[in-house]
């Protein structure tokens, strides 16, 4: 699963981006906003603090062992305000596409965890869950 995390120092630079992807063709189900406000698919558990809560979400994304410091800095990130863009891209040219958003909006860091090439598309093609004209 290829996943591009992208920390914004601003949460409405952060919405900007998520609006942009999506107007590009990217649905709505691949991208993702996390912030103090908006954390949807963060799911909250009665017995832990938000932070734990955000740790346990980007643990799934970031999965490497020597991920665990960069889970604990951006949960530190939007503990401290900041807004993270998350987008699941599917193969060469999304990847592409998503990279030139994604700087265009100007975004503190950017973390990348994409596949190898020859693992790019799939069997299903580069676009096989996004309408495109």
């Amino acid at each position: 699963m290829d996943r591009i995390i992208a920390l914004y120092a601003h949460p409405a630079t952060a919405e900007e981006t998520r609006v942009h992807l999506g107007q590009e063709g990217f649905p709505t189900d691949r991208l993702d906003i996390v912030s103090l406000t908006s954390h949807e698919r963060v799911v909250g558990h009665p017995q832990r603090s938000f932070a734990q809560d955000l740790a346990e979400y980007f643990k799934v994304l970031l999965t490497d062992d020597t991920d665990e410091p960069i889970v604990d800095n951006i949960v530190q990130f939007i503990q401290d305000g900041k807004a993270v863009v998350v987008v699941h891209p599917r193969g060469k040219v999304e990847i592409e596409q998503a990279r030139q958003i994604l700087e265009e909006h100007n975004p503190e860091t950017v973390f990348w965890r994409i596949a190898p090439k020859e693992a790019q598309g799939g069997l299903l093609g580069e676009h096989a869950a996004g309408f495109r004209l």
